[in-house]
């Protein structure tokens, strides 16, 4: 009896141990490379925008991320990551006929600081030790962790519009919809927010070493991302100098109402949303292994 109540008591011990490995592996660190689109007001599919149909997968563009989390418990963390995107659109690629004759067109860089939660629903492993030929017993085919992710990204952007002469312009300093002119609409700056969420993957290569897969759906609290979002200004009743530059980049019209102010640009209902994939490598910092074996037979 009491031999049962020893041995009971050690595998319980050697249990809670192995439990607690996750202690040792709290800060990682990671790398990725993606893609990035988004729903705005320019280019998109046969849809009048905001809709799945209305993706237009030639205008997907790449995306980099450097990052950092934390792990506070087994299901959850924290992440911290810098990310630059980029996003681009354009009315000639549209199936929507109104689009392809506004024929506007734009391409935006960001540059994010990303902050979210991540809760585990199906537990990251441990992973087997860093060493050559390292098995875990019981274990056969790919270890994975799946978690959902939810957080906020303060981000920079400035979008830029091709002239016919076929360079590229920043479109915010033109107000091309008389944005902070006379009876325009107010000006919009270079800095947003974003409200994420989405979700990941993690294959586990050993306790130190994970491939990662994240997607995350961005809501912007700007319509701006494109420098779209409201009706043709009139910019015979402002008394500013207005530049040719200008007038040629706020109406591209190809035919119909070109130059008469008034007409439909964009939709000021919705903001603009981008959304991105990564494919991340993830390195943990962890102790020397050895000392980590031996904290945890000083617990047994």
């Amino acid at each position: 009896m009491l031999r049962l109540l020893l041995l009971s008591l050690l595998l319980l011990g050697v249990s809670e141990s192995h439990a607690q490995l996750w202690r040792f592996y709290r800060h990682e660190f990671s790398f990725g490379l993606g893609i990035a689109n988004c729903f705005t007001d320019v280019g998109g599919g046969s849809g009048d925008g905001g809709y799945v149909k209305d993706l237009n997968l030639a205008a997907t563009r790449p995306a980099v991320q450097i990052g950092y989390r934390y792990r506070i418990s087994p299901k959850i963390s924290f992440k911290s990551s810098l990310s630059y995107i980029q996003i681009s659109g354009s009315d000639e690629f549209s199936r929507n006929e109104g689009r392809k004759n506004r024929n506007l067109n734009f391409r935006t860089n960001i540059y994010e600081l990303g902050l979210q939660f991540e809760y585990y629903f199906k537990q990251e492993p441990l992973g087997k030790l860093n060493t050559l030929g390292a098995k875990r017993r019981g274990h056969k085919g790919p270890e994975m962790g799946f978690y959902g992710l939810a957080g906020i990204a303060p981000f920079l952007y400035n979008p830029l519009g091709e002239a016919e002469n076929g360079n590229w312009y920043r479109l915010r300093p033109l107000h091309t919809e008389g944005q902070g002119l006379e009876g325009g609409p107010s000006e919009y700056g270079s800095f947003g927010v974003a409200f994420k969420i989405g979700a990941g993957a993690k294959w586990i290569i050993n306790r130190q070493l994970n491939i990662g897969f994240e997607a995350s759906v961005n809501y912007t609290n700007t319509d701006y991302l494109d420098d779209v979002s409201d009706t043709y200004y009139d910019f015979s009743q402002t008394s500013e100098d207005i530049s040719a530059l200008t007038t040629q980049m706020a109406d591209k019209r190809l035919s119909g109402a070109r130059g008469i102010p008034g007409g439909i640009r964009g939709n000021p209902d919705n903001n603009d949303v981008y959304f991105n994939f990564f494919v991340t490598l993830n390195y943990k910092l962890a102790a020397d292994q050895k000392i980590v074996l031996f904290s945890i037979k000083r617990k047994r």
